[in-house]
Parts: C-alpha cells; structure tokens; sequence
C-alpha cells in the first residue's frame, strides 16, 4: 500500500472538472489499496497569464518531499506539466523525494517495474528534444552570423558600467540600480562581482 496526493488541474472552461478528474484516480487507489493522503487543485480559468500558477502542484511536490506522500496521482500528463520540460523538473522532483507518478488514462504507475521502464523511455524523448531545440537554436544563431545580425543583448558603455559601480559603492541596492539605469538584473551583478573581488584582493595585498 502506498499513500498518494491526488491531482487535478482546471486552466480553460473545456477542461474536465475537478470532481471528474479525481474519480478515476480515488477508483485507482480502492482497487490498488493505496491511501489517498490528500486531495488538490488548481482553478486557473480567468487567469490570462501563459504560466498560470499552480500553487497546489507546488504543495503536492512539497509533500513528497516531506515524507508526507509516497506518490502523486493525476488524470494525464497535460494536466502536471506545460511542456516537455516542466515534465522533466517534476519528474526530477519526484525522483529527489523517492516519490512514483501515476497517470491515469496512460494507466502509468511509475512505482512499478514497467512503469519505470516507461519513464525511462519519456527521459529519452525528453533528452532527444533538448538536444534537437539547441541543434536548431545553434543552427539559426549561424545563419542570423552569416547576415551581419548581432546575437545576444548590446554591450553596455563603459560610462554606464562605471556610473553602475559607483552606484553599488554608495550602497544603493542592485534592484535601485536596475530601475534608475535600466540596466539587466545580470550586468549589475557581474559589476557586484568584480568590485566584490577587487575589494578582497586589496584586502589580502594590505594585509601581505
């Protein structure tokens, strides 16, 4: 018998509703012999934002984490992940907190032997398409290089670096600095770097 956290996921008006979806999954657990620990869902219909939140995913993995569950359970995969790769990080999440997925209209239980065969094969597809969307990434980075179009975001003037520096060693905060220069969140935090490594290095000449 393990204990599994039921999940169920309602983005559109066209999506199965929550009592529908758990059905199928508390019918898994009966048959099974499996305790069902909990029971979550996120309704994200009226929100228009292309990555609705999923605070209750969030707390199902937590639960794993904790011991508090042996394993999640959902209708399908669609309704866990956004993409192949918000599959990947769950399944990594899962796989850190010693917990199984099951899916049911794929019948997937990942606790069992041929369950874990399959997840082997879902990591394969998923390493095959990183691997094929960085080939083409790379490939249209050539081609964008072969037209004169610069990659990557501008380089900043060597005023602005200096202004952004003088900034941080009055001890304006980086988040300050991003909204009075417009500069990116990463530049200002190189710029921290390396005026944090200048201040070591004169540290440990002083003290030579």
């Amino acid at each position: 018998m393990a204990r599994f956290i039921l999940y169920a996921r309602r983005a559109l008006d066209t999506d199965p509703a929550t009592e529908d979806q758990f059905a199928p999954l508390r019918a898994f657990c009966a048959a099974a012999g499996h305790e069902v620990v909990a029971e979550y869902a996120d309704e994200n219909i009226d929100t228009r934002a292309a990555r609705d939140p999923r605070p209750y995913l969030d707390r199902a993995i937590f639960d794993t984490l904790r011991g508090a569950a042996d394993g999640i359970a959902a209708v399908s995969f669609d309704r866990l992940a956004r993409s192949v790769g918000d599959l990947e990080k769950l399944l990594r999440e899962l796989s850190v907190a010693g917990a199984g997925l099951y899916v049911a209209d794929l019948d997937l239980d990942t606790r069992t032997p041929a369950g874990a065969a399959i997840l082997r094969a879902v990591a394969a597809v998923v390493t095959f398409d990183k691997a094929v969307r960085v080939e083409a990434l790379r490939r249209g980075h050539r081609k964008a290089r072969a037209k004169g179009v610069k990659i990557g975001a501008p380089r900043m003037s060597r005023s602005l670096e200096d202004k952004i520096a003088a900034l941080l060693k009055a001890g304006v905060k980086p988040d300050r600095v991003r909204t009075i220069t417009h500069a990116g969140k990463s530049a200002i935090y190189r710029i921290r770097k390396d005026l944090e490594a200048a201040a070591a290095l004169a540290t440990e000449e002083a003290e030579a």
